[in-house]
């Protein structure tokens, strides 16, 4: 018979898992029960008990307590194995490299000196109408006597062989006159005598004042211009030296 642990006496089991002798608790079911308490067998001063028969010596079926199982940490779980994953074959078509771009690299900048150079357009030459290839009329050449002469002569018919004629008459230079300031520029040619009475006015234009500037008084010239009439003296326009 198991020994109480208590008062270490062999001992019986009390419905309230006492020890029978000192009361001690008896939590094993290797003990044989008592059908009393360990307080009624106190009142009824059974310390020396009496013998119980081994049918009620019997140990009672005890139902195992229930343990609330103890937490366990996170730390302390073992890890959940996740499910293989089924690898999908790869069809052939999707292994071959697909094609790399290429990419389009900026172009160099070109020097002004490398630049070839732009072929001008062949311009249309613009045929010239006939009346600009007729020539242009020839001067009459004569002398300040021959001219003078011919008025002498007849004058409305000088006027009339000579209008708006281009002119080329040689003289002798009997007077210069070139003032900038009163748009004045002309010279006058007379024969040998060089009688200003008897004499060729010749205009200029303002742009040939230095030519003139620099004729001397008896110097023979010749003279290019437009006859321009004969009321007063004979004048001659748009003149040049020849």
């Amino acid at each position: 018979m198991p020994k109480c642990p208590n008062c270490g006496l062999e001992t019986l089991r009390t419905e309230d898992w006492a020890c029978q002798w000192c009361g001690s608790p008896l939590l094993s079911s290797a003990y044989k029960m008592i059908p009393k308490t360990y307080k009624q067998l106190k009142q009824e001063g059974l310390y020396e008990a009496k013998p119980i028969p081994e049918s009620k010596l019997e140990p009672e079926p005890v139902a195992m307590l229930e343990s609330e199982p103890e937490p366990v940490l996170e730390s302390q779980r073992e890890p959940i194995p996740e499910p293989e994953r089924e690898v999908e074959p790869v069809p052939e078509s999707k292994l071959e490299p697909e094609p790399v771009a290429m990419l389009e690299s900026e172009p160099e900048p070109v020097l002004e000196s490398q630049r070839e150079p732009i072929p001008e357009p062949e311009r249309e030459v613009e045929p010239v109408p006939e009346s600009k290839l007729e020539p242009e009329p020839v001067a009459m050449e004569l002398t300040v006597e021959e001219l003078l002469s011919a008025y002498a002569t007849d004058g409305v018919a000088a006027d009339t062989k000579f209008a708006n004629k281009l002119l080329r008459v040689t003289g002798v230079v009997a007077m210069i006159d070139v003032k900038d300031m009163l748009d004045t520029h002309y010279i006058r040619l007379t024969g040998a005598e060089r009688n200003l009475l008897q004499s060729v006015r010749c205009f200029f234009d303002k742009k040939h004042a230095p030519v003139l500037q620099q004729l001397v008084i008896g110097q023979t010239v010749t003279v290019q211009g437009i006859y321009n009439g004969s009321i007063i003296e004979i004048r001659m326009m748009d003149c040049v030296l020849v």
